[in-house]
């Protein structure tokens, strides 16, 4: 009886596990786009193909990594970087505490698993799929978490190496890939939201604050300054549009 019921909860985890597996399977081409883009520019960044690795299967955020690539090729110490990392990704903390509601019942080491792999497309889909069905198997979010983050690493590695395989003369050539990115980046986020006046005010404080401070802080400070400041203001002109709304 004991054998049957541990086979039947086996089998029933490796199914809810696939199910994760083939919810991922919509958000692998955004993994691969930003994943290739973000190898490419660890290798203009003066990265080694190893490095790249690890820094894509430690370092589990696209946003995240533009920013590191951007800071260390401006010269920025180390404590500056990890502390700006560090800021990009406290929404994470959010995310997880948003999904906590449904993890009651969860071990501590599955809290803690389900809460590191995780990502702005996994949080989507987990919200969507336990809105739905009102829970959230482990199994299932390990599935999903899994296979985007193994897509993830494969997408950084080939972007690496296809910039490695360019011939010198490109490379030299696609310097200015970093800093286009950010900006493509910037123009999608803004142009995809749906309260375009709070991110048009962060977007212009951080402009300003920058100009301001450029000539009297170091750049890796200029850059957590402009950041932590215009969040802020961008924060309070949402208070106040929201309270409008009431």
């Amino acid at each position: 009886m004991s054998f049957n019921t541990n086979c039947e909860n086996a089998e029933e985890a490796n199914d809810r596990f696939m199910a994760g597996v083939m919810a991922c399977l919509p958000t692998m081409p955004g993994y691969w786009s930003i994943g290739m883009a973000a190898g490419a520019i660890g290798t203009l960044s003066g990265f080694s193909l190893l490095h790249t690795t690890l820094l894509a299967a430690g370092l589990y955020a696209g946003s995240a990594h533009f920013l590191f690539y951007s800071l260390w090729a401006a010269g920025a110490e180390s404590a500056s970087v990890i502390l700006s990392v560090a800021l990009v990704n406290m929404r994470y903390l959010l995310m997880s505490s948003a999904l906590s509601i449904w993890f009651r019942q969860s071990t501590a080491l599955q809290k803690l698993i389900g809460g590191v792999l995780l990502t702005d497309e996994t949080f989507g889909v987990a919200v969507q799929h336990a809105t739905r069905h009102g829970a959230l198997p482990f199994p299932w979010l390990l599935g999903l978490n899994i296979s985007a983050w193994l897509n993830w690493i494969v997408a950084c590695v080939t972007g690496a190496w296809l910039a490695t395989a360019l011939p010198p003369f490109l490379m030299e050539g696609l310097g200015f890939s970093l800093v286009s990115m950010f900006v493509g980046l910037l123009v999608m986020t803004w142009y995809a939201s749906q309260r375009k006046l709070p991110e048009t005010v962060a977007i212009f404080a951080a402009i300003l604050i920058t100009l301001t401070t450029a000539s009297h802080l170091g750049t890796h400070l200029v850059v957590i300054v402009a950041a932590m400041l215009s969040a802020t203001v961008a924060t309070f002109v949402l208070r106040i549009i929201s309270k409008r709304e009431k």
